[in-house]
């Protein structure tokens, strides 16, 4: 008799398989996982053109005065940017100068070095504070405009003399 329950048990053992719950998981849900939606994304040219907002004279050279008696002159000066990419975000510029100037033994910038495009305008905006002992001199500030998270660069400069 044990070896007829032995023999039945071992038979139902063997041809019975157990199904794991995870097999049908990559059928019932390969739908919802598969991502057939087609997304169809503006062919944006971008834009991006710096300007000294103050006279230029003809060879492109934009003259800021300096005002006497005064230890910093801001000014602001910007660019003519495509504000938003394909996805949605704000462009973002990044600023630099080959001019600075050293204060209490620090080496500071004259120019801000970042800004973002205004949504609603296509224009950024950024600030420079030259100081009196910088008159007459020339100084070159450069713009990288980034675009779809970095993937897209766009870049200018513009020269500005010191009056």
């Amino acid at each position: 008799m044990k070896k007829i329950l032995l023999i039945s048990l071992g038979f139902i053992l063997i041809s019975c398989s157990k199904n794991s719950p995870l097999d049908n998981f990559a059928d019932v849900y390969e739908e919802a996982f598969t991502d057939t939606t087609t997304i169809n994304l503006p062919n944006i040219d971008y834009k991006f053109n710096m300007n000294g907002r103050c006279f230029q004279d003809n060879n492109g050279y934009y003259h800021l005065p300096l005002i006497s008696g005064v230890n910093q002159t801001l000014h602001r000066f910007g660019a003519y940017i495509t504000n938003i990419d394909i996805y949605g975000l704000p462009s973002h510029v990044i600023w630099s100068c080959n001019a600075y100037w050293v204060y209490n033994e620090n080496t500071v910038p004259i120019v801000n070095g970042t800004s973002f495009a205004d949504p609603n305008v296509d224009s950024v905006f950024c600030m420079m504070a030259p100081i009196f002992d910088m008159q007459n001199d020339t100084v070159t500030i450069y713009g990288q405009a980034r675009f779809e998270e970095g993937d897209v660069i766009l870049t200018d400069s513009i020269n500005i003399i010191f009056k």
